[in-house]
């Protein structure tokens, strides 16, 4: 429950309307009267807040007037009375520890001293509410449990406490993950707090121990539950849990494995951990014996955002949601000057799609003047020219400043290039789309978002979370509490939004913190439509258990995610299961190469979902996947001067169109999306560069479809395990076999025994493999892109 009634009474007052306005704009020449009466207003709005604390509202409004006020004037006062009565501890220990004003009494060195012996943990200070709701969740009885907190709230950190709290009760714990970044992010995390567990990145790693952590993706955690009907988890913690609420195949994976899991282990725990949940209930999966969570959440973020748009017409508006109205403050030639003029240290720009994200970064760099060559950015240069290539375009962003990352960048590469923007002072923008709201968290102070295009409120809020993270704030050195008030930039113009178009409507949006809850997972549906009735079906037939072969097959088709790629009907099952059948009983099969298996049994003659998977039923297509499995286990160098050659024999035929995905995509093929792109006429750095591009496309291809294939002929032993290692890992070794399970990829590992250094890496008590003393010394010497391969699992 909330109400405005206050609020909307305090905007009919001329004289409130005048003073709140200069007071959100900053405006020098606010009398003492005008100050007085507005913090006489947040007054009344925190009494009326402590008779009924449902009208969160008028906490937030008094709040902000407190905070601008403080900020505005450099008075303090005020921000620091506040934030001692309501539990702000941060701000209220940051206010003394700078003298921001003077401590009149001995109460408020009582005070101070107070905050530090009861709300440091760790060394962060934290607010009343957030130590109240961490206890609430560490000392819960509840097998069910939501943590539902602002970003930045360390939703890490309650991950690692609880696991140490409840170590003796759970064996077998399992924290799953989205992406395959946030996994090597968290596993570094578990892996420093030393808390005396196997850990497992992967689930070939799993091998019958009593006693682990699997930092896993849905998909991992499926595949590992699938190896034997006894193994489940006495825990999961499912991070980044609103994405459970979803309707795409991970979803629905992340769903099953939780009603799997119980199905197992009637006494699982599950604790969800979001910023963006508004209902814990909608968790709930439906029809299963999962209850829903115990809710825990933070209600107040002590951030509060200020906005801007630049519009097409030059003019410039300050948006306040406490008033809903946009103010005009100026004028800027072009959308180039406004944003040269407003970066910051660490300035994040968001587009949308990553053609336009690299057309951007092209455009600023051709805006700026080089930075001074550090040597770290050298340094970066030279690494990226040695291990992908010295035409990949961000090595001339790089001497501006800029680096850009988006979901076609090689995983490796985006990491190492996420490290130096933490890392490198001069390294300012960072241009990227939605592979910044996968968790990663950086050091950005301001936010410029250029389009918003399918951005949802509930990614607009975790998107704008994402600027000064309270680490950031209280934990460093230089305390700013400016950095409250995050600035972010919305920017419109024809070439990155739509011509003649402005976000105002989606800047109105912010006007509460209010999410509302978009259930479209079927499977957690309170009343599903005909349209979820087929995954619903699945999911069932998933869950049954029969003999009869087709009805296995089908669930294994299910098991593995096949559901996206076709419509799993029985007559489907029917089809492939008589081609399973009459692949085996070929006495030739061994010769006939596995790309060639794959488009005889699940391709042709089929109706087919996935258009990105039917384009297998074309020679060409084919015959490039043979190579890109000949070549996928390489250094990256060497794959991207492979493609470029086999790019180059293309622009000398007489068609010499390239599948690309929509992405980059800039030609339709029969009718179709613009997937395609026309070789000819691209110059061997475009050619450099659309093979990085190619390179991931194809490697997330072949991990997140065309394995799922490969699993299942080799559970139809159809193909032999040699086959099955080479193609899935690269190798039959089994040393390298359990090195590549680790994370570390197989030029890594060769460069490893070329340098005798596998000795070196050993296992502690619990099995997890690391370096010795001679290791470390054989690292620190080490450049710095290799280093960081390294440093990822081994350091």
């Amino acid at each position: 429950m909330d109400n405005n009634s206050i609020i909307q009474d305090f905007k009919k007052n001329k004289f409130y309307e005048k003073s709140i306005k200069k007071l959100i704009l900053n405006d020098n020449d606010m009398t003492s009267n005008e100050k007085t009466f507005l913090l006489s207003c947040a007054i009344l709005l925190i009494k009326k807040y402590q008779l009924d604390n449902r009208y969160t509202s008028y906490m937030e409004l008094a709040y902000y007037i407190i905070l601008k006020y403080s900020i505005n004037y450099s008075d303090y006062e005020p921000l620091y009375d506040f934030s001692v009565n309501f539990g702000f501890y941060p701000i209220a220990q940051s206010i003394t520890r700078t003298d921001l004003f003077f401590l009149k009494s001995i109460n408020h060195n009582l005070i101070r001293s107070q905050i530090d012996s009861l709300y440091d943990h760790e060394g962060i200070i934290e607010t009343f509410e957030q130590k109240k709701i961490r206890n609430g969740v560490l000392e819960s009885s509840n097998n069910e449990i939501s943590y539902i907190a602002p970003t930045s709230f360390g939703k890490s950190t309650i991950i690692i406490e609880h696991i140490i709290l409840n170590s003796k009760n759970n064996d077998k714990i399992g924290i799953i993950v989205p992406t395959k970044s946030l996994l090597i992010q968290t596993y570094r995390k578990i892996k420093e707090a030393k808390l005396n567990y196997k850990i497992l990145i992967h689930d070939d790693m799993y091998n019958s121990e009593e006693r682990f952590i699997a930092i896993f993706t849905q998909e991992r955690a499926l595949r590992l539950m699938g190896k034997s009907e006894v193994i489940s988890f006495d825990i999961l913690y499912v991070d980044e849990a609103h994405l459970l609420l979803d309707k795409d195949s991970r979803s629905v994976l992340l769903s099953r494995l939780l009603r799997l899991n119980k199905m197992r282990n009637k006494k699982q725990k599950i604790i969800y951990l979001s910023p963006l949940i508004s209902d814990s209930s909608n968790l709930k999966i439906n029809n299963s014996e999962i209850p829903e969570p115990k809710e825990y959440r933070i209600r107040f973020n002590i951030k509060e955002p200020e906005y801007f748009e630049y519009r097409t017409d030059k003019s410039i508006h300050k948006y306040n949601r406490f008033t809903d109205t946009f103010y005009e403050i100026g004028t800027q030639e072009n959308m180039w000057e406004y944003i040269l003029k407003h970066k910051t240290s660490k300035t994040f720009i968001y587009l949308y799609r990553p053609q336009k994200i690299e057309q951007f970064s092209k455009e600023l760099c051709g805006k700026i003047e080089d930075v001074s060559k550090s040597e770290q950015i050298l340094d970066v240069v030279g690494n990226l020219q040695k291990y992908v290539h010295p035409d990949f375009y961000i090595i001339d962003y790089l001497k501006k400043g800029i680096i850009y990352l988006h979901g076609k960048i090689p995983d490796n590469v985006k990491e190492y290039l996420v490290s130096k923007f933490i890392q490198i002072p001069n390294i300012t923008f960072l241009v990227a789309n939605h592979v910044i709201l996968e968790g990663m968290n950086m050091p950005i102070d301001s936010l410029f978002i250029l389009s918003v295009k399918d951005m949802n409120k509930k990614d607009l809020t975790n998107l704008i979370g994402r600027v000064n993270r309270l680490d950031q704030i209280f934990g460093s050195q230089s305390i700013n509490l400016e950095k409250l008030n995050p600035q972010i930039h919305f920017v419109n113009s024809d070439a990155y939004n739509r011509k003649k178009g402005n976000m105002s409507n989606k800047i109105k949006e912010l006007k509460t913190n209010i999410i509302t809850d978009d259930v479209k997972n079927p499977i957690l549906k309170k009343e599903p439509d005909k349209t979820d009735k087929i995954i619903i079906d699945n999911e069932e037939s998933f869950f049954s258990k029969s003999n009869d072969p087709k009805e296995q097959l089908k669930k294994k088709m299910l098991e593995l995610g096949m559901f996206n790629i076709y419509i799993i009907t029985d007559s489907l099952c029917d089809d492939i299961y008589i081609r399973i059948h009459n692949m085996k009983n070929n006495y030739m099969r061994d010769s006939i190469h596995i790309m060639d298996k794959i488009r005889i049994i699940f391709v042709s003659n089929l109706k087919i979902e996935d258009k990105e998977f039917s384009r297998l039923d074309n020679d060409p297509a084919i015959n490039y996947y043979k190579m890109f499995l000949e070549n996928r286990h390489y250094p990256l160098s060497y794959k991207i001067n492979k493609n470029v050659s086999y790019f180059q024999k293309r622009q000398l035929t007489e068609k010499a169109y390239l599948y690309i995905g929509e992405s980059f995509g800039e030609i339709s093929l029969g009718g179709g999306k613009e997937v395609y792109i026309d070789l000819k006429g691209k110059t061997k750095k475009e050619l450099v560069n659309i093979s990085i591009i190619k390179q991931k496309i194809e490697e997330d291809f072949v991990s997140f479809k065309l394995n799922m294939f490969v699993q299942l002929l080799f559970d139809y032993d159809i193909i032999q395990e040699s086959e099955y290692n080479e193609i899935l890992y690269g190798t039959n070794d089994p040393k390298k076999l359990n090195l590549v399970k680790m994370g570390l990829t197989i030029d890594i590992i060769n460069k490893l025994i070329n340098d005798n250094q596998l000795g070196n890496i050993i296992r502690d008590e619990n099995g997890n493999f690391s370096g010795n003393d001679d290791f470390l010394k054989y690292a620190e010497f080490a450049d710095d892109f290799y280093k960081f391969e390294l440093s990822k699992i081994l350091l």
